[in-house]
């Protein structure tokens, strides 16, 4: 019997999406030197990698040194490290390279963690990832804000995210599933909200690998830098003045931030801690009904938007889990001929490019105290977040199932 080889690709296709890839790398490596000339130029931005990078260096002088070192940011503010001593020993790159090569090769990296995440997000979305789609939907999501101001700052949330997503979205039948989980909870504490979700849903072993790679992680830690890690869960990850001054900062995107600016004061603990409880556990249930219903990705979603809200803090860049809601909010709206859909993404997309941080700061000057109308712009996205999780709640479900496992979890 012939077998019959399978026909080979069009040579037209071929070629575009070596065009594709090839235009991906170059922009990676135009944001990279757009990034070292404005640095070189200006001596401003890019933070939180100066902090990275100071980190390492105090790290790979000796132990007890870590937690010491500090860096003047151009603002006058003084920023400390406060990952884990996991995440010192992963950067330790850094401390090797100048300040200028680090920052080119962060930001290109960035990028391509960028375009990864747009590539899961339309396979997701049940459409063809082709090089072309995860070019445009990477060009058209670099403007917005959580990701230009992560590319701004010099931040790892979206290597957080990728971890995340390769780990929740790939092979459901793996028995390494929960790894990413825990690796990413290991450099940054916020993703263990996805060890809950993983229990939520009943996910015993996941979470169980889960829990073993995040200790590993205190284990490395404490293997390397023990005086360190002694300092850093002995008390200091509850030092949230390392973390910033005043809540109300509109960069804040939590509820705490939120109330915080309502009220116009730092102490909101007695109204946030209540309502943080209620919304983390609505928050997870939403995300169960999601998976119930057979949406994987989404309940994803929502349980990244659910630790968002109740993180006491939530930076802007932090929210950079916008990016595969976008996509699929385009993919699916315009795949439905949903206009409401594609409509609202667009509006959206528009939204979280002019943010608070570049509109409403840039013309006063100022990220405090504001009223009227500003009170809506500077918590857009605590208010979408809520808006999102509400529509999942009470989006209609086609079976009695649905509605038992809702019940079930609320329990």
């Amino acid at each position: 019997m012939t077998i019959l080889a399978p026909p080979a690709a069009p040579r037209a296709d071929r070629i575009r999406r070596a065009l594709s890839v090839t235009a991906l790398l170059l922009l990676a490596g135009a944001v990279a030197a757009a990034a070292v000339v404005v640095h070189r130029s200006t001596g401003r931005f890019w933070g939180d990698l100066a902090v990275y990078r100071t980190a390492a260096i105090a790290a790979a002088g000796g132990d007890g040194r870590l937690y010491d070192a500090t860096h003047p940011g151009a603002d006058g503010i003084v920023l400390g490290f406060t990952y884990p001593p996991f995440a010192a020993l992963v950067l330790q790159p850094l401390a090797y390279l100048g300040a200028a090569t680090g920052i080119g090769i962060w930001s290109a990296v960035t990028v391509l963690a960028l375009a990864a995440v747009v590539r899961i997000a339309l396979r997701a979305a049940g459409t063809a990832a082709d090089p072309g789609a995860v070019l445009l939907g990477t060009v058209a999501l670099l403007p917005v804000f959580p990701v230009a101001g992560h590319l701004q700052v010099g931040q790892v949330g979206l290597f957080l995210m990728l971890l995340v997503l390769l780990d929740l979205t790939g092979d459901p039948g793996s028995r390494w599933r929960g790894w990413g989980v825990g690796v990413a909870a290991g450099l940054k504490l916020t993703p263990l909200i996805f060890v809950a979700y993983l229990l939520c849903l009943r996910r015993w072993r996941a979470a169980g690998v889960a829990t073993l790679a995040f200790g590993a992680t205190l284990g490395l830690g404490f293997a390397w830098r023990p005086a360190d890690s002694l300092r850093f869960w002995g008390g200091g990850l509850f030092d949230t003045a390392r973390v910033t001054a005043d809540p109300r900062t509109v960069l804040n995107q939590s509820l705490h931030g939120a109330l915080a600016r309502l009220g116009d004061t730092a102490e909101v603990t007695a109204v946030w801690l209540p309502l943080a409880i209620l919304t983390g556990a609505a928050g997870l249930v939403v995300a169960v009904r999601c998976v119930r219903a057979g949406d994987e990705f989404i309940g994803v979603l929502a349980c990244a938007t659910t630790g968002l809200l109740v993180s006491p803090i939530a930076w802007h860049h932090h929210w950079v889990w916008c990016v595969p809601a976008l996509v699929l909010l385009a993919v699916r709206g315009r795949r439905a001929g949903d206009r409401v859909a594609v409509a609202a993404g667009a509006l959206l997309w528009a939204a979280l490019v002019a943010s608070a941080a570049w509109t409403l700061i840039g013309l006063r000057g100022t990220d405090l105290h504001f009223r009227g109308l500003e009170l809506l712009h500077t918590n857009l996205y605590v208010f979408v977040g809520l808006l999102a999780l509400g529509w999942l709640a009470l989006r209609p479900r086609g079976g009695r199932a649905d509605h038992d496992d809702l019940e079930r979890w609320a329990r």
